[in-house]
């Protein structure tokens, strides 16, 4: 594990990579420094995907088990997990979840199907043939079977639902309201003690440092549910040691939630990057973008490197996700975890809101 923030990577052969920080120290990494705990075919059997101690899913090929892709947006470990077809498997957890995960085109959470109770973790699925009902079995001695008739029939219907828009004449927010209602009836017929479940507690593994911006919203774009992400967000997804609103999300989600993951995401079409990026004065919000204009100060050679405005804004939107990342691997609260060994990742991502 890295302790210092790291500047430079590289890939070497058999699966490692090598890193370069500020302590000045070169260090060899295994990319599969995890614990494989089950393993499942996708895509006509051409691929093998293997879910892990982490909750990672690894993806590889089947011809040369060379390692293809890796996607930690999975809460929990994967104890067990069953394809359903090539596109979409099923993993069983710690936390008693039997989870839908769709691994192509894109990796994305679907929804829980089932729960054994988090006591009760899921050790076994297996698909019925003709893949109508699913099986599952754990800690509890009991064995379930879960419908999958309904899973993707209802997909396109729960999509629209999602993006419903806003109803420009609800002056008083009562169909704002109404939504909420039938939102919270249909999951509770779904799944009677969800929301008696929610309101013991959270235990969410990943904490989202993000943009404000209406069009990023955590939960949707990890496609995860409810009491999954742990989520903070300002204007243009700017991490400073003065922010004591981000530091207070930090401190409290790696000290009392023990996180384990921090993912500061920015998006291209930022418009705190773009005022930033074009100097112009616009009042108040400018001490704060001040953040970006020193990024960009920083970066200013690598980001002119292009003469197109487009590809120079894509550029700085990724330089500031990375020293945001690079802050919160600064502070006192990320080093005091890393010395006493808590397991913590710290990235820098980039969301495109042109394809998602």
């Amino acid at each position: 594990m890295n302790r210092y923030p790291i500047n430079r990577i590289h890939t070497l052969p058999e699966q490692r990579i090598a890193t370069g920080d500020d302590e000045g120290v070169i260090k060899k990494t295994d990319a599969l420094d995890d614990e494989l705990l089950c393993l499942g075919t996708i895509q006509d059997q051409t691929q093998v995907v293997a879910g892990s101690q982490s909750g990672a899913l690894y993806f590889f090929n089947k011809d040369n088990s060379a390692l293809k892709d890796k996607w930690v947006g999975h809460p929990a470990s994967v104890d067990t997990l069953c394809s359903l077809d090539d596109d979409t498997i099923c993993t069983g957890s710690s936390d008693g979840l039997v989870r839908v995960v769709s691994v192509y085109p894109q990796h994305r959470f679907e929804g829980v199907l089932g729960d054994h109770g988090e006591d009760f973790p899921v050790e076994r699925l297996r698909l019925s043939p003709g893949s109508h009902w699913l099986g599952s079995c754990g800690h509890d001695m009991t064995l379930r079977f879960w419908d999958l008739n309904d899973l993707f029939d209802d997909s396109d219907d729960s999509e629209k639902k999602d993006t419903n828009e806003f109803d420009a004449s609800d002056k008083n927010l009562d169909k704002v309201l109404e939504k909420n209602h039938a939102w919270a009836k249909s999951v509770t017929e779904a799944n009677p003690t969800f929301f008696k479940d929610m309101a013991t507690g959270q235990q969410p593994k990943i904490l989202w440092i993000g943009c404000s911006d209406s069009r990023v919203p955590a939960n949707q774009v990890l496609q995860l549910g409810p009491g999954e992400v742990f989520v903070h967000r300002n204007i243009a997804n700017v991490v400073t040691h003065t922010d004591m609103s981000c530091l207070s999300v930090l401190q409290y989600s790696i000290e009392v939630l023990k996180i384990e993951h921090v993912i500061v995401c920015g998006h291209y079409h930022c418009g705190g990057v773009a005022t930033a990026y074009s100097r112009k004065q616009v009042g108040l919000i400018d001490n704060w973008l001040r953040n970006i204009k020193d990024v960009y100060r920083l970066n200013e050679a690598e980001v002119n490197a292009t003469k197109d405005d487009d590809e120079r804004l894509r550029r700085l939107v990724e330089f500031n996700a990375i020293y945001s990342a690079q802050n919160v691997c600064h502070t006192t609260i990320v080093q005091d975890a890393w010395r006493r060994g808590q397991h913590l990742t710290i990235h820098a991502w980039v969301h495109d809101i042109a394809d998602g």
